[in-house]
């Protein structure tokens, strides 16, 4: 462990000034654990942890399983009043590090069930659906190019670090690989959306594998999405409110799918 007392320490410059380090982070290929909880999941994954950042009291609370992620000299160890000033802002709970990203698995390498996400841009709501994906059994994920990344700062931390145990591909064109994923491996393609046509969640009879495409808020699932799918779910509402936010509909979807396939 290495006792930090400089602010301007260059081996601590993918902490320095959080608000601005997004892109540092994305072109070095590696994110951001925000707190004690959300880096402890972390050094329990299979992820490669590049360094931690902590104060005494949580490096002695924390010291074994960090000496047997991270490499020694690696563990940088600060006073939390030196860390607020690194990071920009108070930190509720100083304990940080940083995890490189794993390889991008391939579509095909995929195991079913499949969460798609069509065009969701609020990172929050990312990191909500990957906990409630990872929390309820599911590990494999499709983001498309107008997704955010998964391993932005907000998702990571609102996924509380179950990032780290999903499988997370990518989709350049994501019609043409969910068509490929349902010829190929007979996978139905079930689509959450309200619709004319759609069906109370409630209702459906989920298959052992299936994937799922939940969309933006906003705009919902595109068109073309939509003319492919075998099934379009919704969950009833009742009252002034017509929808729930996606995150939270992932996992009444995710849920009742767990549920019916037990």
């Amino acid at each position: 462990m290495i006792h930090v007392h400089e602010l301007n320490d260059s081996r601590l410059d993918l902490y320095r000034d959080l608000r601005h380090a997004q892109q540092l982070h994305s072109s070095s290929k590696v994110f951001l654990t925000d707190g004690e909880k959300i880096t402890v999941t972390v050094l329990q994954s299979p992820l490669n942890v590049q360094s931690v950042l902590l104060t005494e009291d949580l490096y002695q609370k924390h010291h074994a399983m960090i000496l047997t992620n991270v490499n020694s000299d690696q563990c940088f160890i600060m006073s939390k009043q030196n860390m607020d000033a690194l990071i920009g802002f108070d930190l509720h709970s100083p304990m940080m590090s940083i995890v490189h990203e794993p390889p991008i698995p391939t579509i095909s390498s995929l195991q079913g069930p499949i969460i798609a996400l069509n065009g969701i841009v609020n990172s929050d709501n990312v990191g909500g659906i990957i906990r409630n994906a990872v929390g309820l059994g599911y590990e494999s994920i499709i983001t498309d190019n107008s997704t955010s990344s998964p391993y932005l700062r907000r998702a990571v931390r609102v996924s509380m670090g179950a990032v780290a145990f999903a499988q997370c591909a990518h989709s350049n064109n994501l019609i043409e690989d969910l068509q490929t994923l349902r010829k190929t491996r007979g996978i139905p393609i079930i689509s959450a959306e309200i619709t004319p046509n759609s069906m109370n969640v409630a209702n459906v009879a989920f298959p052992k594998e299936f994937i799922l495409v939940l969309g933006s808020e906003g705009y919902g699932i595109d068109e073309g999405i939509l003319a492919i799918s075998d099934f379009i779910v919704h969950i009833p509402m009742s009252g002034l409110i017509k929808s729930l936010n996606v995150s939270s509909s992932s996992a009444i979807i995710l849920h009742t799918a767990m549920t019916k396939n037990h």
